[in-house]
């Protein structure tokens, strides 16, 4: 079977995009897939088009209903191709809702399936359109294991909180400072670093300016993702700050798998993989923040407990494997 991809960003980009499409690449090809990969954000309309007419795929999977899907709707019609979306995050939460609504609305209404990682986004999704709800199947992110899970602290005196994510406004990642300002205060342990590549450079600098005045806080830059392994050995806690998720964040999901524990937004997206006091800890404002940080930072044993419940979590639920299998079953009812 020959699948088309249509991604918002592919290599070098180390987003959550990105990470997903070359996961899913990856195992389809262990299935006997032919796959290629198209990624907007590196060629322009007429390339692809062209590409995938050179390619002849049986169909098309687009991820993300606005980036993408507009132009897989297209393009079946051009190419006479049935094509599915995957929804990723912002165009259900936002695009759905603003400027971009038409544009979305059409391109999912063309779609012969509509992916949503979890339950959650797939009853907002029919919130919003109604008549798409039979065609939504719900398709979970999966997470590769590394070979072995680091459960001890790198350093004994220290307690290291990673913020993986893209520097943007929907991961909120200055939500964190000013409190952890306060928890290093009464625990100088506790550290903070953040990784993630500027995917906005207005709130980068926002985020610059404010990391001066936070000598317990760091940030790391872009790490490409083979590297992240590192970052999460090292770390004590994992922290996703998120105002939105697209049901399952890769962040979450590969904290788990090197069982490390979650402190989390709470939000529908992360309520999805966070189970309180089972693989991690929830936080709905500046106050909850503070009091379930200083939690972690000060009982090992629950660290210890959160993160291998992640890690059980994740090895029976969330196999790369299973994932590639259910998209290669619905591509065979599609074409069916």
């Amino acid at each position: 079977m020959r699948i088309g991809i249509i991604a918002p960003s592919y290599y070098p980009v180390e987003g959550g995009n990105a990470v997903t499409v070359r996961r899913i690449e990856r195992y389809l090809r262990t299935l006997s897939c032919e796959v290629q990969v198209f990624s907007v954000d590196q060629l322009p309309p007429e390339e692809i088009r062209e590409g995938l007419k050179r390619f002849r795929p049986q169909l098309l999977h687009a991820f993300h209903g606005y980036h993408c899907g507009r132009m897989a709707c297209a393009l079946a019609e051009d190419l006479q191709l049935p094509y599915l979306v995957t929804l990723t995050g912002t165009d259900v939460y936002l695009a759905l809702s603003d400027q971009r609504s038409h544009a979305v609305h059409r391109a999912l209404r063309g779609a012969a399936r509509v992916v949503a990682f979890d339950q959650c986004v797939k009853r907002r999704l029919a919130g919003h359109l109604p008549s798409l709800e039979e065609r939504t199947v719900v398709i979970p992110q999966g997470v590769e294991l590394p070979a072995e899970a680091e459960t001890a602290p790198a350093v004994a005196d220290t307690v290291t909180f990673l913020l993986p994510a893209g520097i943007r406004p929907v991961k909120d990642v200055l939500f964190p400072l000013h409190p952890f300002r306060e928890l290093h205060a009464a625990h100088p342990q506790a550290r903070l670093f953040l990784v993630g590549p500027v995917l906005d450079a207005a709130y980068a600098a926002e985020v610059m300016e404010a990391l001066d005045g936070h000598p317990c806080a760091k940030y790391l830059g872009a790490v490409e993702h083979h590297a992240m392994d590192a970052l999460y050995r090292s770390a004590d806690v994992v922290l996703n700050t998120s105002l939105m998720e697209g049901g399952m964040a890769n962040s979450v999901l590969e904290a788990l798998a090197h069982a490390k524990p979650l402190l989390a937004a709470d939000i529908e997206g992360n309520r999805s993989l966070v189970k309180e006091g089972v693989t991690g800890l929830l936080y709905r404002d500046v106050e909850q923040f503070k009091s379930q940080a200083k939690r972690l930072v000060s009982d090992a044993s629950l660290r210890l407990r959160l993160g291998k419940n992640g890690r059980v979590l994740v090895q029976e639920k969330y196999p790369p494997e299973k994932e590639a299998e259910a998209y290669l079953e619905l591509y065979l009812s599609i074409l069916s």
